[in-house]
């Protein structure tokens, strides 16, 4: 079924692509008549904004229209209702992000209490089987105790979507990310044979990509926050279905697919704890704004500066697409990839930081 071109090439994937193409242009050219000031929505002014021009930022809603509008009228099976269920999670997140979206005036605690919210919806209802992480050190001892498997689950959901967040600041780069780490998901179907899930990842797929069209290298149109905490929060999801139905997977493989927005949770958490700052609190040292940054105060750089970044860290987000062919059933060296991974950003990023000063 999945070569079937009958399938692929049906007319109701056809529609919702088409619709999708045309609900980003429409969005891009109502605010380029400044329909958002006639509207009285607020324009987003916080510390992290590095576009002059005010963006749409619904890149991430038109992608989950035409994924759900998509599923609703496909007749049922196995993968239209998983898809259904995840979108069906996702309500929470939806409604407090859209509103951020539309008037940034949303609390970072009312948000994560959301994203709590979708986590513990898809933990409880959810009825597959979990990932086993009997084998991991210490881990092992957590998910013995009542609620430990759920709380580790919930605490990693929250994590990848606060992490994608954190990643969409540039044009594509948090694109490019879900991208690389559904195709990843995609080989380890693949080696599996797990047809139900290569069809759901393959949806996803061919539903981000008239946003990246939109997104790359031009930013026309955002994800906006509800955007990326949905392709957080999907990717998650995924991850988690597939490896709880395939325990032959080591889960340690799951921290190489989800690698980028954990990196960037972990040093923006510790940044923060040793700055004695918030961690709710905005900031603009994140690995790409830096880079960012530093680049546009390169006068052959300036005018390019941003949809350069996500070409300079590719190394970073394609990593997990890279590395999965031939570390997948590599328990050991996949820990040394991880390690190597945290060594590598730490060491672009105190680098840039080094430049910048000097510069």
């Amino acid at each position: 079924m999945i070569f079937d071109s009958s399938f692929w090439l049906n007319e109701t994937l056809i529609f919702w692509i088409v619709s999708t193409f045309i609900l980003n242009n429409l969005i891009i050219f109502a605010w380029g008549k400044k329909l958002y000031f006639y509207l009285g929505l607020s324009q987003y002014k916080g510390i992290q904004r590095i576009h002059e021009n005010e963006t749409p930022r619904f890149g991430g809603i038109i992608f989950l229209i035409g994924v759900f509008g998509y599923a609703l009228s496909s007749p049922s099976s196995e993968t239209i209702n998983i898809l259904k269920q995840l979108l069906f999670f996702l309500v929470p997140t939806l409604l407090i992000s859209l509103k951020e979206d539309l008037y940034h005036n949303v609390e970072p605690t009312i948000r994560l209490m959301m994203l709590l919210f979708s986590a513990w919806l898809f933990r409880s209802i959810y009825q597959g089987p979990l990932p086993n992480l009997d084998n991991i050190f210490l881990i092992n001892k957590l998910t013995l105790m009542p609620g430990g498997l759920a709380f580790l689950l919930i605490l990693g959901m929250v994590s990848i979507s606060n992490g994608m967040n954190l990643i969409d600041g540039v044009n594509g780069l948090c694109a490019a990310t879900f991208l690389s780490s559904l195709f990843a998901l995609l080989f380890l179907a693949f080696s599996v044979r797990d047809t139900t899930l290569i069809t759901a990842i393959l949806i996803l797929i061919v539903f981000i990509i008239p946003f990246v069209i939109f997104n790359y290298p031009y930013g026309k149109i955002f994800l906006g926050d509800l955007g990326a905490y949905s392709l957080g929060m999907l990717i998650s999801m995924l991850t988690i279905i597939l490896f709880g139905k395939h325990s032959q997977l080591s889960p340690w493989i799951a921290l190489i697919i989800l690698i980028y927005p954990i990196a960037e949770v972990v040093f923006s958490f510790t940044r923060r704890v040793f700055r004695g700052v918030s961690t709710f609190l905005p900031d603009t040292d994140h690995l790409h704004l830096k880079l960012f940054y530093f680049l546009k105060s390169k006068s052959r750089y300036k005018t390019i500066a941003n949809p350069l970044v996500a070409v300079f860290l590719i190394f970073f987000w394609i990593y997990p697409l890279v590395t999965i062919f031939w570390l997948y059933q590599e328990p050991y060296l996949i820990k040394i990839a991880l390690i190597f991974y945290f060594i590598v950003y730490g060491c672009v990023v105190q680098f840039i930081s080094i430049r910048k000063s000097d510069s």
